[in-house]
């Protein structure tokens, strides 16, 4: 499939990094050591309902994106 120039990421791993972001923002980091605790906590919680909500909604995503013909979606 041809990528347009402005096509929203449609990779569901980007959608993951970004929960993950979030949930580490609440953690009070000052080493490297305590990023790496505070990451691997975080990611060990994220549940399998999202990975599996992210990827039973990619026929939609693609659906979406044909749609807008390749310009931003609500994903």
């Amino acid at each position: 499939m041809p990528t347009p120039p402005q096509s929203p990421d449609l990779n569901p791993i980007e959608h993951i990094w970004n929960k993950l972001e979030r949930r580490i923002r609440k953690h009070p980091i000052q080493t490297k050591e305590q990023l790496k605790d505070a990451l691997v906590k975080e990611w060990n919680e994220i549940g399998l309902e999202v990975t599996q909500n992210l990827v039973h909604s990619m026929p939609n995503r693609l659906q979406s994106v044909i749609k807008r013909k390749g310009l931003q979606t609500k994903y």
